[in-house]
C-alpha cells in the first residue's frame, strides 16, 4: 500500500473517530477506553497528536520525559484539554493532512486510527469498527519491524506462534496456532488483552502469559 492510499485511509478513519465521540457526547469524556490511563477525551486529543505536533517537538519533549510514552501522554492531555465538541471538530477539519512521522512513516497514523477506534468503542459496547481490508494492512505493518517496534509492547511476544485471521487469507510465523479475526489479532497483538477471549488456538496460553493476563 502506497503513502497515498494511506493517508485516504487515516482521514477516513478520523471522521469515524470523530463520529463515534460525537455519538457519546461530553457526558461520557471521563469514560475509560482500553488505553490504560487515558479517558475519552485524551484518547481524543492523541489523534490530533500526528496533525500538530512535528516530530522534532515530539522527539524533544520524549527527551525531556525520558520516555515517548510519557510524551504521548502530555501531548494527548494538552490537545484534549477542551470540551470534547471543540476536537472531534478539528479532528475533521485536519482529517485530511498527511501525517508521516519520521521513524515509521504514515504506517503509524494509520495503525494507530484503527486500534484507538476500538480503544474507545470496545468499553462502551460499541461494534464500530474500520473496514476488514484496513485491520488486514494494519496486521502486514504490525509484524513489519519498525511495526514491531511501534506498537508491540512485548518484544516476544509475537514469536514462536503462527497467527492467523479468521476472515482474511492472512498469517504470519510459525508455532503454536493463534486464531482470530484480524481485528481480534491485531489489537492483542498491540497489547490489547481484553481480546483474549476471542482468541483460539494452542498458542493462545503462551500469548496469555506474555500479556500478563
Amino acid at each position: 500500500m502506497d503513502d497515498t492510499q494511506l493517508f485516504s485511509r487515516q482521514a477516513e478513519n478520523r471522521r469515524l473517530f470523530a463520529d463515534t465521540v460525537d455519538a457519546l457526547g461530553e457526558d461520557h469524556a471521563g469514560d475509560a477506553t482500553l488505553c490504560e490511563g487515558w479517558d475519552v477525551r485524551t484518547l481524543t486529543g492523541h489523534l490530533l497528536q500526528p496533525m500538530l505536533v512535528p516530530s522534532w517537538r515530539f522527539l524533544l519533549t520524549a527527551a525531556r520525559q525520558r520516555s515517548m510514552a510519557r510524551a504521548c501522554d502530555v501531548f494527548a492531555a494538552r490537545l484534549g484539554d477542551r470540551p470534547l465538541a471543540e476536537t472531534t471538530a478539528e479532528l475533521r477539519r485536519l482529517a485530511d493532512t498527511p501525517s508521516k512521522p519520521w521513524y515509521i512513516g504514515p504506517s503509524g497514523p494509520f495503525v494507530d486510527t484503527c486500534i484507538h477506534l476500538r480503544d474507545l468503542a470496545e468499553p462502551q459496547g460499541l461494534d464500530v469498527t474500520v473496514p476488514l481490508e484496513h485491520w488486514h494492512a494494519a496486521l502486514e505493518i504490525i509484524v513489519s519491524p519498525r511495526g514491531r517496534e511501534s506498537f508491540v509492547p512485548d518484544k516476544g511476544l509475537l514469536e514462536g506462534l503462527r497467527w492467523e485471521t479468521t476472515d482474511t487469507d492472512w498469517s504470519h510465523g510459525e508455532g503454536g496456532t493463534v486464531t482470530g479475526s484480524a481485528e481480534a489479532l491485531a489489537m492483542v497483538m498491540s497489547g490489547r488483552p481484553a481480546y483474549l477471549d476471542r482468541l483460539s488456538g494452542d498458542g493462545v496460553t503462551a500469548v496469555r502469559e506474555r500479556l500478563g493476563a
